[in-house]
């Protein structure tokens, strides 16, 4: 048992104490609230693991505590990075040399994990979207490790030299290989209209190729955009999410709806083969709960199960507002939290967490999935060849598997069609699941 000290108690203390030793290490522990003055008892510190937080005792495992922990408000913090063997977050440039550990690891560890600074953020990319450059953590690469891991191990090392006998738990490395479909067909499927101004289209921009795959699908041919028995085929059930996008309030928005029959039947086979099926809400439902509860339901009703999971269209999102709408709909998980100019740890972990809602000064039941890579991170935004993108994704998750998280990857269903800017992509897919495959075994 760890027993942990502190002259104050808050949400924010339990709520990162619980990351750290209950979701990553894995120990047992519990805050005990003392007086100022409190000494600790022999028998106390024989028996246990002690951690002081707030408090400095002399040749005892102590953390400073620079307040944030226990505020209940959302103020601006000027932040100070100094690298070490890692980043350490101050929230001063004072050094706290009377402490075992120098600097304030749990607030540092919830400011990352709680995305604090997004909640004074103004900057917003073209689709709404927090201007990721413009951070602090995006400008030194901090997302590129999962920095909350890295101050849990930290931890349990210095604990692990004065208290020989404690012990964690090893979480066993998995990895969740997650599909948005935005466009389920390239050709089919699209009603007259659109598919004659399309083979129009082909024509006078003479794309020969273009309209030759057009009729051979028209004509009964498998369409480059129908990979899903192939996806299935390659990825276990318990590994494999695909997210749908059925609505179209946006040009943003895919042309199939849940109004089409074809993709109504293709949801339904892929969900009744017991694969989980999560709403992909549409691009402008991230501040918009209604639109989160109706698009919901009509995959409900497509796939008579519940739906518990979801991504926002775009990776899109506003604090606390997206994930207020996302709860408030019965949505229990979300993978919307994602590097959208490169790979990494958006939040910092390499495993699922609750959500903390800084505004309530709350924790919350929604369970947010980090996503490490997408692919079009890597195509459009990276600009990597499909060779280099493998050597990227191989390093993503070597990182998960040292942490032993989850490693969880963005595809789309076009990138493995073999189409225009996704040519020679779909060996990126297969080489991803060997090299998971592989991880797997050594697990």
């Amino acid at each position: 048992m760890l027993l942990i000290y502190s002259i104050k108690d808050s949400p924010r203390l339990q709520y990162i104490t619980k990351i750290l030793f209950g979701v990553i290490l894995e120990i047992e522990y519990s805050i005990v609230i003392v007086s100022e003055k409190f000494d600790i008892p022999k028998s106390e510190s024989n028996e246990n693991a002690v951690l002081f937080y707030g408090m400095s005792m002399p040749a005892m495992i102590s953390i400073p505590n620079e307040g944030l922990l226990f505020e209940d408000n959302i103020r601006r913090h000027e932040i100070v990075l100094e690298k070490s063997d890692f980043y350490k977050l101050r929230f001063s440039s004072m050094k706290s040399g009377d402490y075992a550990i120098d600097f304030d690891l749990f607030s540092s560890a919830f400011y990352l994990l709680t995305q604090y600074e997004y909640y004074h953020s103004l900057s917003f990319d073209l689709h709404g979207r927090y201007d990721e450059k413009s951070s602090i953590f995006y400008k030194d690469a901090l997302h590129s490790e999962p920095l909350v891991d890295i101050y849990a191990n930290f931890l349990f090392e210095k604990l692990k030299l004065k208290y020989p006998g404690i012990q964690r738990k090893k979480r066993q490395f998995n990895y969740k290989i997650s599909f948005d479909i935005d466009s389920p067909y390239l050709y089919e499927n699209k009603g007259f209209i659109l598919t004659a101004g399309s083979l129009i289209k082909n024509i006078l921009k003479l794309k020969m190729g273009a309209l030759v795959k057009q009729i051979q699908t028209l004509r009964g041919g498998k369409d480059p955009y129908d990979v899903y028995d192939y996806i299935i085929d390659k990825v276990p059930n318990d590994n494999l999410i695909f997210f749908f996008l059925i609505n179209r309030k946006s040009p943003h928005d895919g042309r199939h709806t849940f109004q089409n029959k074809a993709y109504r039947n293709l949801i339904k086979k892929i969900a009744d083969t017991g694969i989980e099926t999560g709403i992909h809400p549409s691009y402008k439902s991230f501040m918009d709960a209604d639109l989160i509860r109706f698009e919901k339901a009509e995959l409900e009703s497509i796939t008579g199960k519940p739906v518990i999971s979801s991504r926002m269209h775009f990776l899109k999102y506003r604090l606390p507002e997206t994930f207020h709408n996302i709860e408030r709909s019965g949505i229990k998980s979300d993978y919307t939290l994602c590097p959208i100019h490169d790979t990494g740890f958006k939040t910092f972990i390499s495993m699922p967490y609750t959500w903390f809602d800084l505004v309530q000064n709350v924790e919350t039941d929604l369970t947010l999935y980090p996503t490490m890579v997408m692919d079009r991170s890597l195509q459009q935004y990276m600009h990597l060849t499909p060779e280099k993108a493998i050597m990227e994704i191989k390093k993503m998750i070597d990182i998960t598997f040292e942490f032993n998280g989850l490693f969880t990857i963005l595809f789309h269903n076009n990138s493995l069609s073999e189409k225009a800017e996704w040519k020679g992509w779909k060996m990126v897919f297969e080489e991803t699941m060997m090299y998971l495959s592989d991880k797997k075994t050594i697990n």
